[in-house]
């Protein structure tokens, strides 16, 4: 071993970072070893390192994310131009994200909070019965920033499949939440196409069948039909839920029933009732 270089275990205690954010940084190119040891896999940096080391755990104390230190490491000569320029982003971003705050002070009760489009309540919960459809499928795991890109490019994905079988198919489709989506959160949706034929499975395009159900929807507009307008129908579909004693017996989805218009309904957040 160089006269430079330490154990991981050193290094973990000169830099201030666990092992574990070490390991992390490593897989994310941020800060990598010198040397790994290929007989034992033990991991050496060397102690020049400590510099660029404190400098990543100074950014993650502001919550800057893992791709935007990197963007940062890879700027040299202008690293603080580039700080500066993601905390004005980042205080930018706050403030847009005023009536997320609003929403959640308005699930509180909170008297004072101001009213916004996407305030929805049990009254507006609908109930109906749906019949056994026969849908294509296609999961991918998301964060909130690419929900929509994510489900809108699947729904085209399985549409073309479908094509390419003969089967048949209408403006219908509906994702189905197996996972928490959001900022700090990549769960699973499952993007469904219902359609009629006999066609063939491929790739990672799934076919099966959706049963018979009741379902419980609120029904959101083009205006509301975004983040964070629409979490409202969310909350009110729990509320219905939570306060009726009635159980759910599916995961939640959204349901876009006909082509997008600026005007009327849109979308259905609903929800299966067992």
């Amino acid at each position: 071993m160089a006269g430079d270089e330490v154990t991981i275990g050193d290094f973990a205690r000169r830099s201030g970072l666990s092992l574990k954010a070490l390991r992390l940084y490593d897989a994310r190119g941020l800060l990598e070893p010198v040397r790994v040891d290929p007989a034992s896999g033990y991991r050496y940096y060397d102690l020049g390192q400590l510099e660029q080391a404190r400098t990543i755990s100074l950014l993650r104390r502001l919550e800057m994310p893992l791709g935007a230190i990197a963007d940062v490491l890879a700027e040299p000569r202008g690293q603080a131009a580039a700080i500066r320029s993601w905390w004005v982003d980042r205080r930018r971003d706050l403030a847009d994200r005023g009536p997320e705050l609003d929403l959640v002070l308005q699930s509180l009760g909170a008297a004072d909070s101001p009213a916004h489009p996407g305030h929805f309540g049990v009254d507006d919960v609908v109930v109906r019965p749906v019949e056994a459809r026969t849908v294509a499928t296609v999961r991918r795991h998301v964060a909130q920033e690419d929900l929509v890109a994510t489900f809108a490019s699947d729904a085209l994905e399985l549409r073309a499949f479908l094509d390419g079988g003969g089967a048949s198919y209408g403006t219908e489709f509906w994702v189905l939440f197996h996972g928490a989506v959001g900022n700090d959160g990549d769960g699973p949706i499952e993007t469904c196409v219902p359609y009629e034929g006999a066609v063939v499975p491929a790739g990672s395009i799934v076919l099966r069948q959706e049963p018979a159900q009741t379902l419980a929807y609120v029904p959101v507009t083009a205006a509301d039909c975004r983040y964070p307008q629409i979490i409202g129908a969310y909350v009110a579909l729990e509320t219905w839920f939570s306060t009726g004693g009635r159980r759910a017996a599916g995961p939640p989805r959204e349901i876009y029933p006909v082509p997008w218009s600026d005007e009327g309904v849109v979308a259905h957040v609903a929800q299966p009732v067992a």
